[in-house]
């Protein structure tokens, strides 16, 4: 099919949509709408590609038995559907306050590699740390606005 004389060469797909195709924005959604309806004792956040994952408990062992349980669940959805996570862009806080002095980091893996843990993350764009602060954001937007003229 062409435009205006220009043509897009015809090509098959098996699985996947051509990044920056006009349908694969609303392709990736369809695929992955129905993630938070498979996943159980957990908090989904999405946003276009982006996805959060919010788990907690008071007890220290039902915790680790939920990560457990969303981690098996997310793996299921990820790999029924063929989509890939960018382990390089994976990974887990443990969110507390300062009064926490012994932190239990439970063990999380994704397809049988072990996610790292972090003290500061981005989300949604917002810089947070594992004290649920905001003062590396208000770092990081004063950086930015003392270089800009």
């Amino acid at each position: 099919m062409g435009v205006n004389r220009y043509r897009s060469c015809c090509m098959e797909i098996n699985k996947g949509v051509p990044q920056g195709s006009a349908l694969s924005l609303l392709l990736f959604l369809l695929y992955i709408n129905d993630l938070p309806v498979n996943i159980h004792d957990a908090s989904l956040v999405m946003f276009a590609d982006d996805v959060n994952v919010l788990i907690s408990d008071s007890d220290e062992r039902l915790l680790q038995t939920k990560i457990v349980r969303v981690v098996a669940e997310l793996e299921t959805g990820f790999n029924r559907n063929d989509l890939v996570i960018n382990a390089g862009k994976t990974g887990v806080m443990l969110c507390h306050n300062r009064q926490t002095h012994v932190l239990v980091k439970h063990l999380a893996t994704f397809n049988n590699t072990n996610v790292d843990y972090t003290a500061e993350i981005k989300f949604l764009g917002i810089q947070i740390t594992d004290t649920l602060k905001c003062h590396c954001h208000i770092q990081l937007l004063a950086g930015k606005l003392c270089c800009v003229r």
